[in-house]
């Protein structure tokens, strides 16, 4: 198989670090998105090479800061004076303070993944991930427990950092190939699974995860499992790390994002001097660098000289979408409460030009419907034309981050213009309400695990109108008889294969949440709970908004 070039820098190299060095004035009147049916508004400004961001509450941002290892808090709009978290680390080229992930538990656990050293600038001693308790009163990250320990030698760059929680409160972490070459990056013959070019899915405490695609295997006698180096023939090692993979043959990534309807992975790719990435992840997923990038059909020599993960077989697929000339993709976002438009799209930013793309999905959501783009019914952008046909929005001086807030807006996180912008539909308003209490099991009978229960939440005392489309909430559940989670959805859908709220028997827990109500103009919202043991829940739903 021909490879792509193999000096691994080009255009992709040190992406972010080469952005952040030219940081430029925020101009507000530079954004813009060209769907009539958008806003465009500027949360915050004055931010230090901002990489990703997290809401903990509605109106309560965490964003990380790259360069310098702070976690700033943006309050209702207002950047904090005083960072929430400031940690020594090695910036790099892409390394630093680079991902967040936040999980439903109460209080929230907050996830981080950085370039860790003895203080700011000095010697990287790893990437890791460390797991936090948020303090909402205090503003604080305490508790620091460490979950992943991961390579950064030697670099500086590709070392991924995007962090993404499941409905199950599993954790996935991608890292890059940190210019490595062994069997991860499909080299047959290279050195054994080293933790680099792959998806990590893990519990909260850096276990692997049930159900992972790869079983321990012995280092030499691949086809003889093995839970440790006793299993294996003298001379040889299990290869006990693979159990927490989920993907790899990952160049490198700055965006992953679960599609809240088929609870199905993506991510975002960066290739050297060609072919960007756009990647739907199954368990097991081969990516096929090095290689391989973009789509196969452009390869003459076929897939044969891949490395299979051994108990996995072959696992490569194409990808979703490629760009020919790089761009540097970095965050991918499956928006739900923007317009109807955007319900079935995949919203993607890029780095090298501040441009924001839309996608159409195709009905079973597993891949792009382009055939109404002209030059993309082959699923590559070949030049700036194609590129430029799904772009919906320019001038944001290299995204880094695309999140869902609580309010149904596309959040936008700008490292060039040190700012987050926010994106919502026009006359999609956000009303709050004086915070009112619209369901309480706990007189009567509990929601029971696998039974769908319907709550009507409109044309109440609460004040929201028949016109309302979704209610911010705060949601609490009491009493479980086992630990299970529950999914709030609308009324007349099926249930997504995704939580609202995680909890364990015996524990009352509470999250904060937006909730689409049916769209059959009832106003009605499902509640589905799974409750080990067959179980039972009591659910509470207080509402603090409407969304028209």
């Amino acid at each position: 198989m021909s490879r792509p070039s193999m000096s691994r820098g080009h255009r992709a190299l040190g992406a972010l670090a080469l952005l952040a060095a030219a940081v430029a004035a925020p101009d507000a009147s530079s954004q813009v998105v060209t769907d009539p049916n958008l806003t465009l508004q500027t949360v915050t400004t004055g931010l230090a090479q901002p990489t990703t961001m997290a809401f903990v509450a509605p109106g309560d941002i965490l964003v990380l800061q790259k360069g310098n290892g702070q976690v700033r808090r943006v309050l209702n709009g207002v950047l904090q004076p005083a960072p929430v978290l400031d940690l020594p680390v090695n910036s790099d080229s892409e390394r630093g303070l680079l991902g967040i992930a936040v999980n439903s538990e109460n209080p929230p656990k907050v996830f981080l993944y950085f370039t860790e050293a003895a203080s700011d600038g000095a010697a990287a001693i790893a990437n890791r991930v460390y797991r936090y308790t948020w303090n909402a009163v205090a503003g604080t990250l305490t508790s620091p427990q460490l979950v992943l320990d991961l390579p950064v030698t030697p670099g500086p760059n590709h070392d991924g950092g995007v962090l993404v929680l499941d409905s199950a409160g599993r954790l996935y972490a991608v890292i890059g190939d940190l210019n490595r070459n062994g069997q991860l990056q499909n080299d047959v013959g290279g050195p054994a699974p080293d933790d680099t070019s792959v998806i990590f899915r893990v519990n909260g405490d850096g276990t692997a995860a049930t159900g992972n695609p790869f079983t321990p295997y012995c280092s030499i006698t691949t086809t003889q499992t093995c839970s440790g180096d006793l299993d294996c023939p003298s001379g040889q090692t299990c290869q006990t790390q693979v159990a927490r993979y989920y993907a790899y043959g990952v160049r490198n990534s700055f965006g992953m994002a679960i599609d809240p309807v088929t609870g199905v992975l993506w991510n975002t790719e960066n290739g050297p001097s060609n072919y960007d990435e756009v990647n739907r992840i199954s368990p097991g997923f081969n990516s096929g660098w090095n290689q391989i990038m973009g789509p196969d059909s452009r390869d003459p020599q076929g897939v044969g000289d891949l490395f299979n993960m051994p108990g996995a077989g072959s696992t490569y697929s194409d990808p979703e979408f490629s760009w020919l000339a790089t761009i540097a993709p970095t965050a991918i976002l499956f928006p739900r409460g923007l317009t109807p438009t955007y319900d079935v799209a995949a919203l993607v930013g890029d780095s090298n030009n501040g441009n924001l793309y839309s996608f159409p999905l195709n009905l079973d959501r597993d891949g792009f419907e382009l055939g109404g783009f002209a030059g993309l019914s082959d699923l590559v952008a070949d030049d700036v034309t194609e590129r430029n046909a799904v772009r919906i929005g320019s001038g944001f001086g290299g995204i880094t981050d695309l999140k869902e807030g609580p309010d149904g807006a596309v959040y936008v996180v700008s490292i060039g213009n040190g700012a987050i912008y926010r994106i919502a539909g026009r006359g999609q308003g956000y009303h709050t309400v004086t915070p009112c209490r619209v369901v309480d099991t706990r007189p009567g009978a509990p929601v029971v695990s696998g039974v769908e229960r319907l709550f009507t939440l409109v044309g109440g005392a609460c004040g929201v109108p028949a016109t309302a489309r979704a209610l911010a909430v705060n949601v609490t559940v009491t009493g479980p008889t086992g630990m299970g989670h529950v999914t709030l959805s609308p009324g007349n859908l099926p249930a997504p294969p995704t939580s609202t709220l995680n909890f364990i028997a015996g524990r009352t827990r509470a999250n904060n949440a937006v909730v689409a109500l049916s769209t059959d103009g009832i106003g009605r919202v499902k509640a589905l709970a799974s409750v080990s043991g067959g179980g039972t829940v009591h659910l509470i739903i207080d509402v603090s908004g409407y969304f028209e």
